[in-house]
């Protein structure tokens, strides 16, 4: 009985070490900084693979549409939810469009093969997505696919942005908005940030989405409204959003 009750002690003494360790552990992991937070992400970046994941996430993307576009063909002509009628559903989609993935298949390979021509034709910057954590606090995006892609042409006017979110690759070949303003302003403010020698570019999509872009200066981090043409320190802008986004 002594030597059971001396290995209970010993055991619940590890586990109370175990539960305080990964509570200080817990503890420093929260504390770290959002700038520590975009250091460890860039430092952890390989831009090789980065690539490559992007392609392959980006051919899944369209071979997931086909299987939504060709679900939404079984739905519409089918006449019920259980399984004889799902089969005949299915069958007449297969009539009615015989080649359907076969065809994709062969159209989705062009557009990857033009994709990845495209993303490994030139040098991109790699633009670090960060999150609104609760309603006024950043964290850096620790998804699979984390960065954007962004490619500048000449008097960095967009070549092709590469946007990615919640861990998925969004393909665009330009900067995306409706707003002819902040299209036209978009190049100048890149110029402005890049001639200040800023570390890295930073994007928030809960940030007045195409509207703002981030970088970071040293230790500080600052965040540009582009249509406005106005820059803030993050902290100052985060401290008086509601007003500066109706000014």
């Amino acid at each position: 009985m002594v030597i059971i009750y001396k290995w209970i002690e010993v055991n619940m003494k590890r586990i109370g070490l175990m539960v305080i360790m990964g509570w200080l552990f817990l503890n420093i992991s929260n504390a770290q900084s959002l700038t520590e937070q975009i250091e460890q992400a860039y430092n952890r970046l390989d831009s090789a693979s980065y690539i490559d994941n992007i392609i392959q996430s980006y051919a899944k993307c369209l071979d997931n549409a086909d299987k939504e576009t060709y679900d939404l063909l079984v739905k519409m002509l089918g006449s019920g939810s259980d399984s004889i009628s799902v089969i005949r559903a299915k069958n007449r989609v297969d009539s009615i469009f015989p080649d359907f993935f076969q065809s994709s298949k062969i159209s989705n390979a062009r557009d990857v093969e033009q994709f990845e021509n495209r993303v490994k034709s030139g040098i991109p910057l790699y633009v670090l997505n960060l999150r609104l954590k609760d309603g006024q606090t950043l964290q850096a995006d620790t998804s699979r696919l984390a960065f954007n892609l962004y490619y500048f042409g000449k008097k960095y006017k967009g070549r092709l942005y590469v946007y990615c979110y919640e861990g998925e690759c969004g393909y665009d070949s330009y900067y995306r908005t409706c707003s002819r303003k902040l299209g036209k302003n978009a190049p100048k403010v890149f110029r402005k940030i890049m001639r200040k020698h800023s570390k890295y570019l930073l994007y928030c999509t809960d940030l007045e989405r195409m509207n703002t872009i981030l970088y970071v200066i040293g230790n500080d981090i600052y965040i540009y409204r582009i249509s406005q043409m106005q820059e803030y320190k993050l902290d100052d802008y985060m401290e008086n959003r509601k007003v500066i986004k109706k000014s």
